[in-house]
């Protein structure tokens, strides 16, 4: 079993794994660390979620997700008959997005929803590993964003950082534009090759990030207390643009979608 397919049956339900998950995660201790984080974040959630009031206007954005009817009509019953919305804690916290909303507040990142749908919760913790991934290069970004010197990385030194993750430039033209300061190989996801590029934006530091996991079922937006992101799902991967609150990030999307190319 893969890792992505482990995260996915994890994901959907921590507190109920089958005799396949058990075995592949006795055999093999990374997916084993993944399967304890994820029922300790769960368990860490609890009181939160019983001390925190669902902000207005919730359920109906919650119940206008399509795809998630079932989910919609449970949410709504517990709602109107007052029931508690943590009244089976057998039952996973994933499975619910009233719950994922207060995990929204709980890591403090927002997930702006679209009329095609919303992320997974699959989708949801990837953002969230993806804003952790930015805090962990911190020093570098906050050097771009004040003004420290970097040089200017060409054409090949940047393809030569995006080939970790199976992708290329096909041009360096409208990238141009906004000068690339850093290109490196990084790591998102333990099995998953990503690389990691940071622009001098209008306001500071702007990553782009390419990584070759399964494309998400729908483009979304991530947010913390700094940074404003975009997840967008490409040929054979994902790109992730992030940069400060008041960044413009359509010019990058529009110059880069165009301009990366999958070559594994």
């Amino acid at each position: 079993m893969d890792e992505l397919e482990f995260r996915k049956r994890v994901y959907a339900n921590p507190r109920d794994l089958d005799d396949d998950i058990l075995e592949a995660a006795r055999a093999n201790p990374e997916l084993q660390k993944i399967a304890d984080e994820t029922l300790a974040f769960e368990d860490s959630l609890v009181p939160l979620i019983e001390s925190t009031e669902a902000p207005e206007g919730l359920l109906t954005q919650l119940l206008s997700i399509p795809e998630k009817d079932e989910l919609a009509s449970e949410t709504a019953a517990s709602t109107s008959s007052n029931v508690s919305p943590i009244r089976a804690r057998k039952q996973s916290f994933f499975q619910y997005y009233a719950v994922a909303a207060s995990l929204v507040l709980a890591v403090g990142i927002l997930f702006s929803f679209s009329v095609n749908g919303g992320p997974s919760s699959a989708d949801i913790v990837f953002g969230n590993e993806l804003l952790a991934h930015l805090h962990h290069d911190i020093e570098e970004i906050d050097d771009i964003t004040n003004g420290a010197t970097y040089e200017i990385l060409d054409l090949d030194e940047v393809n030569f950082s995006m080939a970790n993750a199976g992708t290329r430039l096909v041009s360096y033209g409208p990238a141009q534009e906004f000068e690339v300061r850093s290109a490196k190989p990084c790591e998102i996801l333990p099995a998953y090759k990503s690389a990691h590029l940071v622009l001098e934006g209008s306001h500071g530091a702007v990553s782009v990030i390419v990584i070759n996991n399964s494309p998400v079922d729908v483009e979304f937006n991530i947010r913390d207390d700094r940074f404003n992101g975009i997840v967008v799902p490409m040929e054979q991967g994902n790109m992730i643009l992030v940069g400060e609150k008041n960044e413009d990030l359509n010019q990058f999307a529009s110059m880069f979608s165009g301009n990366v190319e999958w070559v594994i």
